[in-house]
């Protein structure tokens, strides 16, 4: 046996990370989870987020715009002389059927969220760090 310690390393994020996240920032702002929306960190972002309900709603026009694109490309492709590479052909597909619904339902969540936060005449502030912990 070796009584050599494990090495520490950057702690692993486990499952239902950003769930966490909104709860708690949502509990620093004395909001629900339901009345705070979408996680609105810029944690594992190279961009600034748009996670306003007007942002999402933008991005999901333009992500179902382009899967509109895909789809026809798609339908060209099976009707016409076929598919060449069906590997390829069957990522595009499943991409355009986890995207559309997912960028929808961030906007429908994150529209409820801000009806809910208007109704009860609270405000959000953006978060300013991601979690209490130091370490992170």
């Amino acid at each position: 046996m070796s009584s050599e310690m494990p090495k520490a390393g950057p702690p692993a994020r486990s499952k239902g990370y950003y769930k966490r996240q909104i709860e708690q920032e949502a509990a620093k702002q004395g909001l629900t989870s339901e009345e705070y929306g979408v996680y609105k960190g810029s944690t594992g972002s190279a961009i600034k987020p748009v996670n306003s309900a007007g942002g999402l709603l933008f991005l999901a026009i333009l992500i179902s715009l382009f899967s509109a694109v895909v789809v026809g490309a798609a339908i060209i492709l099976l009707t016409g002389e076929g598919v060449t590479n069906w590997v390829q052909f069957i990522i595009g597909c499943s991409i355009v059927l986890v995207l559309v619904p997912t960028s929808w339902a961030y906007y429908f969540k994150e529209r409820k969220a801000a009806r809910l936060r208007k109704a009860a005449g609270k405000t959000l502030e953006p978060p300013t760090r991601r979690s209490g912990r130091p370490d992170w």
